[in-house]
């Protein structure tokens, strides 16, 4: 039989164990929602960038469009 001693170191050791493995998960975890939030911020961005691009054409399309209907003759 196991001195109370030793019992006790023993469950402070599982403790401290179990919570080296509890903080490793959660960095990895942690690490996984960093990494997701930059590839969306990175997507945000780009979609962003594409909107951008397509309203300066289209306000050019339509710019143009106008111009051409008034410069036509009736």
């Amino acid at each position: 039989m196991t001195h109370p001693d030793e019992q006790v170191v023993q469950l402070l050791r599982e403790i401290r164990d179990d919570q080296r493995e509890h903080i490793a998960r959660y960095r990895e975890v942690a690490q996984r929602s960093l990494d997701a939030q930059q590839t969306a911020i990175e997507l945000q961005r780009r979609a962003s960038r594409l909107y951008r691009i397509v309203l300066a054409i289209s306000v050019v399309v339509v710019a143009s469009l106008v111009y051409f209907l008034h410069s036509i003759p009736i």
